[in-house]
């Protein structure tokens, strides 16, 4: 659909055979993009740097089976150099309403290092990404992908999530997703003014939607299980969250409330959140609260939101 209606997006091919798709990676070279064609948890993406990175993944994905049937078909994906960021909106039809953008760290550990996750953490505002970029990705990506589901008979209704990165060409699409993003919305919603309900019944209705953001600062921090996004534990008892300051934000995700104590079940355990009147602020009040969750059966990155204090805004 996105070459059809000229929406930016990484060159791809799909493949089902190993050996076509490991003369493709040869021909094209690295570093590239290997993903599982089906869901996965956020786990189906390798970033390949060398040809035997490239060639474990396709021989894990379709020989493997690594992922069922998720992964009977990969994509083979073009490399997209720049800053990503994380764009949502509400829509109905072809009236699209953006939500402030965010940045997700999808690495396992500090300094992007390690698999890919379902997300160890986020911010919002994403100050190194220009307002002109913004729009360009609303107008160019967001807004053309909603017209398109509308001439293809299929008009969505819901949150429309676009993954982007910001290239020397502009920003491309890397994902779509027809729900809200995990961590983002955790650190984009808080920011909100509106009445969220209030939102989703005007889209809902076609009535005309103003949104309205806090000027204040968000960041999410993620509290994952040891060994994810590999094999972990479950069972194991958390650290009292009582302890956690009644002005921070936790969503819970893979817990489980047991005679009475919080214990892991799941790989992602929860996020914690924290508002503040700066980004910096809002990084030290989560990093503190943080602290308070440490444990031998856990783990969490010490630098979301870091690179927003080094990197220059891109326009």
């Amino acid at each position: 659909m996105m070459q059809a209606y000229n929406i930016p997006t990484a060159a791809y091919k799909t493949f089902s055979n190993e050996q076509d798709a490991k003369a493709y990676v040869d021909k094209t070279g690295v570093p590239i993009v290997i993903k599982a064609d089906g869901l996965a948890a956020g786990k189906g993406v390798v970033v390949a740097s060398t040809a035997q990175e490239a060639n474990a993944a396709i021989e894990d994905f379709l020989c493997n089976q690594k992922f069922g049937e998720a992964s009977r078909t990969i994509v083979i994906e073009e490399f997209l150099e720049g800053e990503e960021f994380s764009l949502m909106a509400f829509v109905n039809g072809d009236a699209v309403y953006p939500m402030d953008i965010s940045q997700d760290h999808k690495r396992a550990f500090d300094g992007d290092e390690g698999p890919n996750t379902g997300g160890m953490g986020a911010y919002s505002p994403v100050s190194q990404i220009s307002d002109s970029v913004q729009k360009r990705a609303v107008y160019e990506i967001l807004k053309p992908a909603a017209e398109a589901l509308v001439k293809e008979g299929r008009p969505y209704q819901g949150i429309l999530y676009v993954g982007l990165i910001n290239t020397d060409d502009g920003p491309k699409v890397i994902e779509f997703n027809a729900r809200f993003g995990d961590p983002e919305a955790q650190v984009v919603l808080p920011r909100l003014e509106n009445d969220l309900l209030q939102v989703m019944e005007d889209v809902m209705n076609q009535k005309p939607v103003k949104l309205s953001w806090k000027d204040e600062a968000c960041v999410g921090v993620v509290l994952a299980s040891s060994g994810y996004p590999d094999t972990y534990d479950k069972g194991q008892e958390l650290p009292n969250l009582d302890r956690i300051h009644s002005n921070a934000h936790v969503f819970h995700a893979g817990t489980k409330l047991k005679q009475g104590k919080w214990t892991t079940n799941g790989g992602r355990l929860l996020l914690v959140a924290a508002e503040n009147s700066s980004l910096e602020k809002a990084r030290e009040q989560v990093y503190e609260e943080m602290k308070k969750l440490n444990s031998d059966h856990t783990f969490y990155r010490k630098d979301i939101a870091q690179k927003a204090f080094y990197c220059k805004t891109i326009s």
